[in-house]
């Protein structure tokens, strides 16, 4: 798993969260509770924020 800051945005990470090994959480970005980033997914929070709800999962591959 790859947790990058961004400028002054850090991830936000649930200690409850999964993230795959090759996965990629970029800058202003919010994970909840329960919530799944699977392989090869790419979230990037240059400006907004991306707030990933509890419980909720992002598929391989998706950018």
């Amino acid at each position: 798993m790859s947790i990058f800051a961004l400028g002054d945005k850090t991830p936000q990470v649930s200690p409850s969260a999964w993230i795959a090994h090759d996965a990629n959480v970029i800058g202003h970005v919010e994970v909840s509770e329960n919530a799944s980033i699977w392989f090869g997914a790419t979230l990037r929070g240059d400006n907004e924020l991306i707030h990933l709800g509890a419980g909720s999962n992002i598929q391989e591959n998706c950018v």
